[in-house]
This record gives structure tokens, C-alpha cells and sequence, in this order.
């Protein structure tokens, strides 16, 4: 694996993935992508760990609450800021994550918190 900073897609929606991949790589970032939480956190035991987590939270498997749980248990990747992807605008306070995209999104929506993240301090 690369030691160049990348962003880690995690969703089970293929389509969902490489629309998110194309776009991010057209904006010249580096993505890898995992189907469930269960495959991204096998990503994460070795190599570099991601800038960005996009984190999909209804997903089968390990769903993206259980993710966000195993992840911040984890000192190496619990400082990684994590961008929660979803469609229920009714999840509460209890929403894990350091922000929120709501679907539908724009291409802007999408941009403007991917950037405001990588750039942020980690």
C-alpha cells in the first residue's frame, strides 16, 4: 500500500462509490474504497491511514455506528475525521462522525466538506 494520503469510501452501494471515486479524483484526490465496515477496517490494520473517512451508516455486515465504535477505540485511527453519508435526517444527537452529508447531495456539498476535513488539523 501507498503511504500517500488518501480518502477511504466506505458504502455499500457500489454505484454510490464510484460516483463519489470520480468525483474525488477528478479534484486530484487518492481514494480507496471498502463494501462494508467490516472490509474497511480490515483495510485500516495495515498500511497508512486515510486523511478522510466518507462512512456510509446503514450498511450490512459491520454498519457504520459499529465502525465508528471499533474506530475510535483505535488510538492510530481515532484522530481520523470522518465524513457520515446518509439519507435519515431523523438520527438524533447521537450521530457519530465529525460531519454530516446529507443525500441528496451536490457536487459542492460534497467538495466543500471533503476539503474543509483534509485541510482541517487531525
Amino acid at each position: 500500500m501507498s503511504d500517500k494520503p488518501y480518502i477511504l469510501l466506505v458504502d455499500d452501494d457500489s454505484d454510490l462509490r464510484q460516483c463519489l471515486v470520480d468525483l474525488l479524483q477528478d479534484e486530484g484526490y487518492v481514494t480507496r474504497t471498502a463494501g462494508s465496515g467490516r472490509e474497511a477496517m480490515s483495510l485500516l490494520e495495515d498500511g497508512t491511514p486515510p486523511r478522510l473517512i466518507l462512512l456510509d451508516l446503514m450498511m450490512p455486515d459491520l454498519n457504520g455506528w459499529q465502525f465508528y465504535e471499533l474506530q475510535q477505540q483505535n488510538q492510530r485511527l481515532a484522530r481520523i475525521p470522518v465524513l457520515v453519508v446518509t439519507a435519515s435526517r431523523s438520527l438524533g444527537p447521537n450521530l457519530p462522525g465529525t460531519d454530516v452529508l446529507l443525500k441528496p447531495f451536490s457536487i459542492d456539498d460534497v467538495l466543500n466538506k471533503v476539503e474543509r476535513l483534509v485541510q482541517s488539523p487531525a
